[in-house]
C-alpha cells in the first residue's frame, strides 16, 4: 500500500509541477504580449508627438520669416530714400563717377546683388556691373518696375527682390535707383 500511495504522491506532483510550467508559460506570453504592446504604444505615441513639434517648429519658423520679411522690406524702403537724394546730387552735378562709387559700396553690405541707374529711356547709365551700364534695363529686370513715383519693391523670382525709387529733379523725373536684394534662407538661422 506504501507503493500505491507513493506512485499516488508522484503521479499527483507531476500533475502539480505540469499545471505550474502550464501556468508559468501563460504568464510568460502574456507578459510578452503586454511589453510588446506597451512598447507599441508609446512607439506610437513618440511618432506623434515628434510630428506635432515638427508641424509647431515650421509654424514658429513661417511666423518668424514673414515678421522679419515685412520688417526688412520697410527698412530696404527706408533705405532707399536717403540713396536717391545723394544720387540725385550727383546726378544733377554731372558726377557720374561719384554714382558709381555710391552703388559699388553698396555691394559690400550682405544679399545685395546689383545696383543701377536707368535715365528715363531706360538705360542704364551706371550699374554696379560695369557689364550692365549701355543696355537696356529690360534685358535684366521687369521695364513695369520703373514705372513709379514713389519708392517700391517688386519681386523678381524666388526670394530676390527689386527696390525702385524714382529720381526727381524738382518737378521732372530724371531717372530710377534699381537695387537687387537677395532675402536671405529663414533656415540658415535655426540651424
Amino acid at each position: 500500500m506504501a507503493t500505491s500511495a507513493n506512485r499516488h504522491i508522484q503521479i499527483h506532483r507531476r500533475q502539480e509541477s505540469t499545471i505550474s510550467v502550464k501556468t508559468f508559460l501563460i504568464s510568460i506570453a502574456v507578459s510578452i504580449v503586454v511589453i510588446l504592446s506597451l512598447w507599441a504604444w508609446k512607439s506610437i505615441e513618440r511618432k506623434s508627438i515628434i510630428q506635432k513639434s515638427q508641424r509647431q517648429s515650421q509654424f514658429y519658423k513661417n511666423k518668424i520669416a514673414a515678421k522679419l520679411d515685412a520688417s526688412l522690406k520697410n527698412q530696404l524702403l527706408v533705405f532707399s530714400k536717403p540713396l536717391v537724394w545723394a544720387i540725385r546730387t550727383e546726378l544733377l552735378k554731372g558726377d557720374r563717377k561719384a554714382v558709381s562709387t555710391y552703388l559699388n559700396q553698396l555691394m559690400t553690405m550682405e544679399n545685395l546683388q546689383e545696383a543701377s541707374v536707368i535715365d528715363n529711356y531706360g538705360i542704364i547709365i551706371a550699374s554696379s556691373k560695369k557689364s550692365e551700364i549701355g543696355h537696356l534695363y529690360s534685358t535684366f529686370y521687369n521695364i513695369n518696375f520703373l514705372s513709379t513715383d514713389s519708392a517700391r519693391l517688386n519681386t523678381q523670382s524666388g526670394n530676390s527682390i527689386i527696390i525702385t525709387s524714382p529720381i526727381f529733379e524738382r518737378d521732372r523725373k530724371v531717372a530710377t535707383l534699381s537695387i537687387h536684394y537677395q532675402l536671405a534662407n529663414i533656415d540658415q538661422y535655426f540651424k
